[in-house]
């Protein structure tokens, strides 16, 4: 499982996670809710080392997580799509997509894998990034993360500010990796998004756990988890 024990976080002196414990098994989704602010991208980014811990640790398999440095944790099999994408704009779909491969030792069938998943990619894989739609993009952003092979994938509200068919294409992709195998953590906002993917739900409040629902107990009171995400 990915396990995170305690794990307290921030950003310089502003501490914002305070003693956040949770864990991911394969072949589940575990969606992070909460209201904007109670620290989901600080969570998901505090796994990828990109912020330092405060305290406690986070873990895959027997590896420590928490002692490596940011560029090994994606080696680790730890894939991450940040809120945004960030992709490299000047260059082209197959060049993002070969990023990912590279640093999975050049995976021709991971490849091959993605663009099945996404046959939009294969249409555009000469093109430069910054030139797809939004959707197109996620798409490409989740494809190189992918493309890692990865045991875990984190992912950073994919659906933001897209269209229904493009929202479909993403959850059906998650729900894939999911089936795969795959231990999925998922930012997610939209409560239609939580109750028809999530396996488990971990609400934040404040930087602080405040509960961990598991999809049956949304399932029968699902007005309690708009009630705790205060929609």
């Amino acid at each position: 499982m990915l396990q995170l024990e305690n794990v307290s976080a921030g950003y310089g002196r502003a501490q914002v996670l305070r003693e956040v414990s949770f864990a991911a098994k394969p072949g589940e989704i575990l969606c992070l809710a909460g209201r904007n602010g109670a620290g989901k991208t600080t969570t998901v980014q505090a796994i990828m080392g990109l912020l330092p811990l405060m305290g406690g640790s986070v873990t895959w398999k027997q590896i420590v997580l928490s002692d490596l440095p940011p560029h090994q944790v994606p080696r680790a099999g730890i894939g991450y799509v940040p809120q945004g994408r960030r992709l490299f704009g000047d260059l082209t779909v197959g060049q993002n997509l070969d990023i990912g491969r590279f640093t999975n030792g050049k995976d021709l069938h991971a490849l091959d894998d993605v663009l099945e998943l996404f046959p939009r990619l294969r249409e555009r894989y000469t093109q430069r990034a910054n030139t797809l739609s939004g959707g197109e993009q996620q798409m490409l952003a989740m494809g190189r993360a992918m493309c890692l092979r990865p045991s875990v994938l984190l992912l950073d509200e994919p659906t933001e500010g897209l269209q229904p068919s493009m929202i479909t294409a993403i959850r059906d992709a998650t729900a894939q990796m999911r089936d795969r195998g795959v231990a999925v953590v998922l930012v997610e906002q939209r409560l239609d998004a939580i109750a028809a993917l999530a396996d488990q739900v971990a609400l934040l409040e404040n930087g602080r756990l405040r509960a961990v629902l598991t999809r049956e107990e949304v399932a029968v009171d699902p007005q309690k988890l708009a009630h705790l995400l205060g929609v």
